[in-house]
């Protein structure tokens, strides 16, 4: 199954694999660029589908309900990093409720 993945022609010329991470990753940086949009800081520079935002603890406590984070590091400031991350599976609806929720900060 694994091969097929790695190795296997989607239509696209590229594996089924690269076609679902670059998919994940499109995702991610939509939602890093909202956070950017609002005047966060990210942790790391991730070009990847995990972003880390740097967001106020009331702020993550009011996005955990409804949305997956991981928390990633404590500042001293009320302020921790949290880890959102995105797969072959995240829907375009998903990302979009993310995305108003944090337009309305």
């Amino acid at each position: 199954q694994f091969l097929a993945l790695l190795n296997g022609e989607d239509g696209t010329g590229s594996s089924p694999y690269y076609t679902m991470a670059a998919k994940a990753d499109r995702q991610a940086m939509r939602i890093r660029a909202a956070f950017e949009a609002k005047g966060c800081a990210m942790l790391f520079d991730s070009p990847t589908n995990q972003q880390f935002p740097i967001l106020p603890d009331a702020l993550i406590e009011r996005l955990k309900p409804e949305f997956s984070c991981s928390h990633t590091q404590s500042f001293p400031n009320g302020m921790s990093a949290v880890r959102f991350c995105t797969s072959w599976a995240t829907s375009q609806a998903e990302v979009d409720a993310l995305l108003g929720d944090i337009a309305r900060l």
